[in-house]
Parts: structure tokens; C-alpha cells; sequence
């Protein structure tokens, strides 16, 4: 994936919720971009190809947060395939 996520950081306290909101926002970004790099007029986009690619991306990650970012975001949608 060419562009970069924004780097997280973990206060304590009541921020968690904040911190929360904001990996939230970082894994529908990369899922964005994922979907619009895989789309092609005219054809079906199945789940799986959409894990797939973010498989592949986590395991090209050089920055362990994208790397990160790509397992939440696998998980998120492996929780709708259930």
C-alpha cells in the first residue's frame, strides 16, 4: 500500500475511548483504500479478496502499526463472513 497511516499513540485514562474511535477510523481508512485499489467496473468484490488483499499488505508492512491496522481490519470483516 503505497500511503502511510497516521502513527497511535495510548494515553491512559479517559482518552481510551478517543484512542478507540481513532484505530476505528485507521482501519475503515485502510479498508477504503484496500476496496478502491481491488475495484473494477463491472465486477462483484468478494469479502474474502478484500481479506486477502489486506493479508498481503500486513505481511508487506514494513511499519508494525499498518501491520496492526491490516489484522483489526481482517478481523473486523472475518466477524461479518460468521
Amino acid at each position: 500500500m503505497p500511503s502511510k497511516l497516521p502513527g497511535r499513540h495510548r494515553p491512559s485514562g479517559d482518552r481510551v475511548n478517543h484512542n478507540e474511535t481513532a484505530d476505528n477510523q485507521e482501519v475503515y481508512a485502510l479498508l477504503g483504500r484496500v476496496v478502491a485499489q481491488l475495484l473494477q467496473p463491472g465486477e462483484a468484490l468478494p469479502l474474502q479478496e478484500i481479506i486477502g488483499a489486506l493479508y498481503r499488505a500486513g505481511a508487506r508492512a514494513e511499519d508494525p502499526e499498518i501491520e496492526a491496522a491490516c489484522e483489526r481490519a481482517i478481523r473486523l470483516l472475518a466477524s461479518k463472513l460468521n
